[in-house]
């Protein structure tokens, strides 16, 4: 909103102005305030200038820095820091800053560094899983993992565990292979275990929320990277007797026969796109390691070239015909800029980044001066009992309004507390299963997070100084908005009025009418010159038939503003040859409609742009006029002269 179209001068002296307290030498003062010598300068410096007489930029810069403070208190005196808009970008400035300070904090350059050592391999796993039911006694499963594991000790392989222990069929019917996985492939603490191993080596007993778990590292590859390819499934549906599945397949090898004979394989994707590709348009999709099932994926990766198509092949959806249409190698160099960018989305999307970043509230804990309340845990435990339960009853020590805990400008009661436990239940899974003791801790770590993020002012002087440099920004933009930029731009009579009275200064110099066509293609242009050449007035049809491929104006110019580097004679008809642009993306023609070799009146319209620009400065020079009696300012010259 406010500062989309902020000047840079105006950002730079917004950007000095943190509040600082008050020094000793006084340069200024303004309103009854006081601008500090240490302010000042530092205001000053923030984008020296060397060049000139330094003297004499200490004064020009002092008026614009007068004029600013002026600007900005008159924004404040008018509440402009109350409106909605300004405080919701304030806010996401805010969260934006917030969110990179924790990152940082949380070390996400270690976690992206780890993510690309990672990604240059990939790993086979294997598994073995005794599954559990939730809820249920897990002694049989646990007691048969631990025998599994011993069977490992023992000396027995892998493959010959996994089928006599895993109580997954799957598992089983894969004889534990899982297929290769690559980094982001698994949750966060699964991915360290796996990659902690050795080729060959096994982990201990995982436990997750569906069973028990024993890992293998079977082998190791180099990346292999991802594929993008154009799939054709034919489905087999869920109870498909044998001559069904006989009739897919029969029409699948019939398909890449029409396929192997010439047939566009694109056109027999679009007639064959399934609804079980989800958004894959026509089939298109990239595949990655660990993405989809081994049987799946080992297809894919057999093609070897761009634009080789796989025979049929079955796998649990139906029968797949693939297409290879890009292979996208690993990242090569860890401090390539997209390699990092990529990298930094994909960890910060992650569990990983997650449990960095939960691994701080501790040392927040401390930093933001948590207190517990006073209280009886087990009053509070009866308390939320009966209150998730609807028909809250105090116990003793505790109540709705009793205080849970606190921090310097905020307590959480127990009310907090019990619409946290009752969105728990509602939403089910672990947290559901959680006793209050493991709950509580969730919430106040939780709380705590969620106190330093809206604080973080307090606790990083460089983030709070940020902070008042954007918003003192976006009230320098509003102010100016409501007194100058807004009311020049809408007042229509005031500026024909300031026009008429000032038309000698809008004056067209020796100029012509011509049009501009660019484009990224040389061939593109060269065409069209042809053909403008030939026909001038049907630029608009000829330029309109290439869409968005060139970008054609017509206007008037003075000398020196054509986009070109030869020479535009002021001759009708001209027609330049068309040459490359000075930034190297494209190639610009110029046609000349007609010449004006003498000095000419702009009409009104002609000169709006220029005229709303000398109607602002009028404006603003009334504006601080004005401004200037409200607030009067006094300079100090002793201070002045000290200035260096």
């Amino acid at each position: 909103m406010f500062n989309k179209h902020l000047p840079a001068l105006l950002i730079a002296m917004a950007a000095c102005a943190s509040v600082t307290p008050t020094q000793a030498q006084t340069v200024f003062t303004y309103n009854n305030k006081a601008v500090s010598k240490n302010e000042f300068l530092k205001a000053f410096n923030k984008n020296p200038d060397t060049t000139g007489n330094q003297t004499q930029k200490l004064k020009d810069y002092l008026n614009l820095y007068i004029n600013f403070k002026l600007k900005l208190q008159e924004a404040y005196n008018e509440k402009l820091e109350t409106k909605d808009e300004f405080k919701e970008e304030a806010q996401n400035f805010k969260n934006q800053l917030s969110e990179n300070f924790i990152n940082s904090q949380a070390n996400i350059g270690r976690l992206v560094h780890e993510a690309f050592e990672r990604s240059q391999k990939d790993v086979l796993l294997k598994e073995v899983l005794v599954a559990t039911a939730a809820g249920a006694d897990t002694t049989a499963a646990r007691k048969k993992i631990q025998d599994a594991l011993a069977a490992l000790k023992a000396g027995k392989s892998f493959e010959e565990v996994t089928m006599a222990f895993s109580t997954d069929e799957y598992i089983k019917a894969q004889k534990g292979n899982i297929g290769y996985i690559t980094t982001f492939t698994l949750p966060y603490e699964l991915e360290n275990l796996v990659y902690a191993l050795k080729p060959g080596a096994y982990t201990g007993v995982y436990h997750s929320s569906i069973g028990y778990h024993i890992f293998q590292n079977a082998e190791e590859r180099p990346a292999a990277g991802t594929r993008k390819i154009q799939q054709i499934l034919l489905p087999i549906a869920q109870g498909f007797t044998p001559e069904e599945t006989e009739a897919v397949a029969h029409k699948a090898d019939s398909l890449y026969q029409l396929i192997a004979s010439g047939s566009l394989f694109e056109e027999q994707a679009i007639k064959y796109a399934n609804p079980n590709l989800g958004g894959q348009r026509n089939g298109i999709t990239t595949v990655g390691v660990g993405m989809y099932s081994p049987a799946f994926e080992n297809a894919i990766y057999a093609l070897k070239k761009v634009g080789d198509i796989s025979r049929p092949f079955l796998n649990e959806y139906g029968y797949n015909i693939v297409k290879l249409l890009e292979v996208l190698p690993p990242p090569t160099k860890e401090d390539d800029v997209v390699t990092q960018a990529n990298l930094q989305q994909l960890v910060q999307g992650d569990d990983r980044l997650t449990l960095a970043k939960n691994n701080l509230v501790t040392e927040w804990l401390t930093l933001t001066k948590y207190k517990k309340g006073v209280y009886a845990d087990a009053d509070l435990w009866r308390y939320t009992d009966s209150a998730v339960a609807n028909h809250a009853t105090p116990f003793k020590s505790v109540d709705s309004l009793t205080v849970l805990f606190s921090f310097p400008s905020k307590k959480i009661t127990v009310a907090d507390w019990v619409n946290y436990v009752q969105s728990a239940k509602e939403l089910g899974g672990a947290g559901a299963q959680k006793k209050y003791p493991s709950l509580l801790s969730d919430f106040t770590r939780q709380s705590c997070a969620e106190y330093y993020k809206s604080h973080i002012e307090d606790y990083n002087s460089g983030i709070k100084e940020q902070l008042t440099e954007f918003n003192e920004a976006n009230l320098l933009f509003a102010v100016m908005d409501k007194h100058v930029w807004g009311k020049a731009s809408q007042d229509t009579a005031a500026l024909l009025k300031y026009y008429v009275a000032h038309q000698k200064n809008y004056i067209w110099a020796p100029s012509v009418s011509a049009l501009t066509v660019t484009s990224a293609n040389k061939d593109i242009i060269d065409s069209i010159a042809q053909k403008v050449k030939a026909s001038p007035s049907l630029w608009r049809k000829i330029t309109g038939g290439y869409n968005n491929l060139v970008n054609a104006d017509s206007s008037r110019y003075e000398n020196g503003q054509l986009p070109v580097k030869q020479t535009i004679p002021m001759r009708a008809g001209f027609a330049s040859t068309p040459e490359p642009n000075q930034s190297g993306d494209g190639f610009t023609f110029v046609y000349v409609f007609n010449a004006y070799p003498q000095q000419a009146q702009r009409t009104f319209e002609d000169a709006k742009g220029m005229v709303i620009n000398d109607y602002q400065q009028l404006l603003e020079n009334e504006w601080l006029e004005t401004l200037k009696k409200k607030y009067p300012v006094k300079v100090n010259e002793d201070v002045l002269k000290t200035l260096r």
